[in-house]
């Protein structure tokens, strides 16, 4: 069953809610709703409760003798989708800035789950500067932002703060859970992460990747519905949520396990090589390399095994789409569309490192799309906005 948590703010268009939800119960959807101080200045927990037949949630510190425990983390982790609707400029600002004051912002503070908000406020107030700033960064974090329309308000003002109107709102919940199938049945291999290659017992040489971009992909395909696999490097972030999770340190081990997945599970369709895969290793040593002058004269290097273009050659058993990044300090689109020929894949997702902007351990990217007879500069986003919209052009191109 599609299941939505409603999180209603203080806002005199929360009644217009109520006709949302009945739509919604009627279609099949199971609504949980979390009703704010402010929102039940507006409308009842009683009419709520009437028309979705359970408890209204209001008070993180609930004494009913048998209400959950954790209600904040168990709300989101029971939910596919959350919609603050109405959202007031105190909900936004709570949501952008981490405020977790309440059972709403608690519960929006420890969210995994998609988050649409849908604004409701006077025409100033939309437009403060403040509110402009929140509502910026709830964008780049990869929160969908339904509305405000114009019109006439409450106050009897003319402009934008008007909540949207509740068909597009419903259109909007509907389109989500659409998306959320639209790769259900296709397998997705995913590396992320730096690889770590030993020098001695003491040692080891690496590279700064964070792993983000690979993670956001990987909780993308998962919340599109694939059976996604994720093998990732040693990183300092949390683990999306996936079919299987898979960790390595080493390039050969990730190569390793990349290639078997490929070989053992019947047609991966798409693979999505992001990890910063260490070029070479060193022939280990049982003992620590001493400092003096002959140091470097010990390391010796060997080349590591191409993950890339190994997955790209696997013949029948190559995955239907082979994906990688590169990173370049220089000669962008040249290197990528090199790196694509001679690996042989599909698509290359290329970035450039400068002093000016480096993505690497960043939120943010601006990449640049090559394919085979393709180019396309994409703005400067959140690794979060990047990731769907490369799962949303995938979902197409496999349907």
């Amino acid at each position: 069953m599609k299941k939505i948590l409603f999180i209603i703010s203080g806002s005199i268009s929360a009644y217009k809610l109520l006709d949302l939800l009945k739509d919604l119960v009627k279609e099949n959807f199971d609504i949980e709703v979390i009703l704010t101080k402010a929102g039940k200045e507006f409308i009842t927990p009683l009419s709520l409760t009437s028309l979705l037949k359970k408890e209204i949630h209001t008070d993180i510190f609930s004494k009913k003798k048998y209400s959950s425990y954790m209600k904040h983390i168990n709300l989101t982790r029971n939910s596919d989708l959350i919609v603050v609707a109405p959202a007031s400029a105190n909900i936004i600002a709570k949501l952008a800035n981490g405020y977790a004051d309440d059972l709403a912002s608690t519960t929006l503070a420890a969210s995994n789950k998609k988050i649409f908000i849908v604004p409701a406020m006077n025409k100033k107030m939309w437009e403060n500067p403040a509110n402009k700033k929140n509502i910026k960064e709830l964008k780049d974090r990869g929160i969908k932002v339904i509305g405000p329309a114009k019109g006439n308000l409450a106050c009897g003002e003319i402009g934008f703060g008007r909540m949207e109107n509740i068909k597009i709102i419903k259109k909007e919940v509907k389109n989500f859970f659409i998306h959320k199938k639209k790769l259900k049945g296709k397998k997705i291999l995913i590396t992320a992460g730096p690889t770590i290659e030993t020098i001695d017992p003491i040692r080891y040489i690496s590279n700064f990747s964070s792993g983000k971009q690979g993670y956001e992909l990987a909780n993308c395909a998962y919340t599109y519905g694939a059976e996604t696999i994720l093998i990732t490097g040693p990183t300092n972030i949390e683990p999306p949520e996936v079919n299987k999770l898979i960790k390595v340190k080493s390039a050969s081990e990730m190569f390793n396990e990349s290639i078997n997945i490929c070989k053992k599970k019947s047609s991966i369709d798409v693979a999505f090589l992001t990890a910063a895969v260490s070029d070479w290793k060193i022939y280990k040593n049982s003992k620590k390399y001493k400092k003096n002058i002959n140091f470097f004269k010990q390391i010796r290097f060997k080349e590591n095994k191409d993950i890339l273009k190994t997955v790209s050659n696997l013949g029948k058993k190559r995955p239907k789409l082979v994906c990688g990044f590169a990173a370049e300090t220089n000669s962008l689109i040249n290197n990528a569309r090199n790196k694509l020929i001679n690996k042989n894949c599909d698509f290359i997702f290329a970035n450039k490192i400068s002093k000016e902007f480096n993505p690497m351990g960043n939120d943010f990217n601006k990449i640049t799309l090559i394919g085979k007879n393709k180019q396309e500069n994409w703005s400067k986003m959140s690794k979060k906005n990047i990731a769907e919209k490369i799962i949303q052009n995938i979902s197409l191109y496999l349907n």
